[in-house]
């Protein structure tokens, strides 16, 4: 069970990754947050001291707490837009083996999607390579009412860049980041033996209303494409 200190640092990151609050922005003041939260302004006060010293607010003698300018959770880019990605790291990017399919929510993805089971969904697998090394084996889902007109050909180039041609933001992923030994099946995918070593990443995206896009598990084969993150302070 989290403590209530916790509870209310993840009250405040929940309103930091839904939008509600954006950088510079002047949040609840302590009497507020010990009202709406149920507790006290000693567990309020250490959850904002505890948010200060890790850049995510500042506070204002005389003014209050506000978010920081650049919170360093807000705006996480990393995992999202492979092309981007490797264009930008002077490379060329593409995509084989890709499979589109709509499906059925089971339990398991209407849960991490925040979906009614049994909603349409697309299950898209593919493989992405960089200036054709395979890198990447992902298995995504993406809910389907968000963009029913998915095509295997734009699976096959970039589904974020057609995203955006439609005007469809992004602000967040949340990513858990796992060190696994290569299993049969994702060793035949990425051409490499069973065993090698591999980074699961399992993400879930949202835009910037807060709602979740997508979610998936993607392999990467860091010995040919180094995972790099930024991190704010």
């Amino acid at each position: 069970m989290k403590s209530k200190n916790e509870l209310v640092k993840q009250y405040i990151m929940d309103q930091l990754h839904k939008r509600i609050y954006l950088p510079g922005q002047l949040i609840e003041s302590e009497g507020q947050l010990c009202e709406k939260l149920n507790t006290s302004r000693m567990t309020v006060r250490g959850a904002l001291a505890d948010l200060e010293a890790e850049g995510i607010v500042y506070k204002e003698k005389g003014r209050g707490t506000f978010i920081a300018p650049r919170p360093k959770y807000s705006e996480f880019k990393c995992g999202i837009s492979f092309s981007k990605e490797v264009s930008k790291r002077g490379m060329v990017p593409s995509t084989k083996d890709a499979t589109l399919e709509c499906i059925f929510a089971t339990e398991e993805i209407a849960k991490s999607l925040h979906i009614e089971v049994g909603e349409k969904v697309w299950k898209v697998t593919r493989v992405r390579c960089a200036d054709g090394i395979p890198v990447i084996f992902a298995e995504e889902y993406y809910i389907y009412s968000l963009c029913p007109n998915l095509t295997l050909d734009i699976v096959n180039q970039s589904t974020y860049g057609y995203l955006d041609s439609l005007g469809v933001s992004f602000a967040f992923a949340d990513q858990k980041m796992e060190a696994i030994l290569c299993p049969k099946n994702i060793a035949e995918k990425l051409n490499i033996r069973e065993g090698h070593p591999l980074i699961m990443m399992t993400l879930t995206v949202y835009m910037k209303n807060g709602v979740i896009f997508n979610c998936g598990i993607e392999y990467y084969r860091t010995d040919k494409f180094t995972l790099i993150q930024s991190v704010y302070q």
